[in-house]
């Protein structure tokens, strides 16, 4: 069984030493933040993470963040041209009108 170390300490105490709490959470501490004696926030080390693209979807799979498509890929289709003006046109019509 692991053991986590944890400490409790106050938003005004953390602000006031951060670098020191910042290197004690490197060396594996947990900090439970507080603010007038209640739990706000949770600074803990970072998990290793995996590098890449690849990894880093097999790894959001794997914690049930995302799941992979299944299935054949959607055809390719061609958009569909809109019906009346280009926007271009309408803008430089409303600018010919307001500025002259």
């Amino acid at each position: 069984m692991v053991t986590v170390r944890r400490k409790s300490v106050g938003a005004r105490e953390l602000k006031t030493r951060l670098g020191g709490y910042l290197r004690a959470v490197r060396g594996g501490l947990v900090i439970i933040v507080t603010e007038r004696g209640e739990p706000v926030a949770e600074l803990r080390p970072l998990a290793a993470r995996p590098r890449g693209v690849k990894a880093g979807l097999e790894d959001l799979e794997r914690r049930g963040m995302i799941s992979r498509a299944s299935g054949e890929p959607l055809a390719s289709f061609e958009p569909v041209p809109a019906k009346g003006r280009a926007m271009s046109e309408l803008i430089s019509e409303e600018r010919e009108d307001r500025f002259g």
